[in-house]
């Protein structure tokens, strides 16, 4: 079973792979900003697979890569397109 902060942890490592504020993912996502915080908080117990799916989009992800164990090397930047690094 994928764990919750296995999920959280994810969502913060793609967005912090592109320099991306937690305002600039809940915009490209079109979540509300305090919905998007509280996501990545140790406070959040569950997220449901639908709003998981809408974050991965951002990345130009589908669900099974962002739940594959090598999910980055599929992101692209929602920005410019690049990878991660690059």
């Amino acid at each position: 079973m994928f764990q919750l902060d296995e999920s959280k942890r994810r969502l913060r490592v793609l967005r912090e792979s592109f320099d991306l504020t937690q305002h600039d993912v809940a915009m490209a996502a079109g979540i509300d900003y305090k919905f998007y915080q509280y996501i990545e908080s140790p406070r959040k117990k569950q997220i449901w697979l639908e709003t998981v799916s809408r974050l991965a989009a951002v990345y130009r992800i589908e669900l099974w890569q962002f739940f594959h164990p090598n999910f980055l090397a599929y992101a692209k930047c929602p920005r410019v397109g690049r990878k991660p690094g690059g």
